[in-house]
């Protein structure tokens, strides 16, 4: 069965997680949206993800769901965000694609986050050394990307 793993990452953590998901689903293709356009039509599973800011997907992704949302109900799909909030990365997922998607997903599941600031420009910079301070302040472990769950959602397209 062909897999597409369908994604838009801004500062990292969102594409880092899509190759983890290419690595490990065989014949998969990976299409970055920021850069690529995809025909889902020839695809038996789509694999949808991004990371979460202010508790939304990016736009890009929302509106690529929303102009395919028709294909992609007749394919079987998955769901990833990554987000540092991740005991709510399903209420992320409901909240940001729509339901009918959702309720017909594989599975939905939140890959956890990777905050590094010298990866990043502008604001998402500042806000993440801020945040690391606070974090490490705090005693705190800094927000880190869940291998196993990537590969137990995985398991599931192969």
């Amino acid at each position: 069965m062909k897999t597409a793993i369908i994604y838009f990452s801004k500062t990292g953590a969102a594409a880092e997680c899509a190759r983890e998901l290419y690595r490990l689903i065989p014949e998969a293709t990976l299409v970055n949206l920021a850069i690529d356009t995809c025909d889902i039509a020839k695809f038996d599973n789509i694999i949808l993800g991004g990371g979460i800011r202010a508790g939304m997907i990016p736009s890009k992704l929302k509106k690529y769901v929303s102009a395919n949302e028709l294909e992609i109900q007749k394919k079987n799909i998955g769901i990833f965000v990554c987000c540092s909030d991740y005991p709510h990365s399903v209420d992320y997922i409901e909240k940001n694609f729509p339901p009918v998607i959702v309720k017909k997903a594989v599975c939905c599941a939140g890959f956890g986050a990777k905050m590094n600031a010298d990866e990043m420009k502008g604001i998402d910079r500042f806000v993440a050394k801020v945040a690391a301070k606070k974090i490490k302040k705090a005693g705190g472990e800094m927000p880190s990307i869940n291998y196993a769950k990537i590969a137990e959602f995985a398991a599931k397209f192969k």
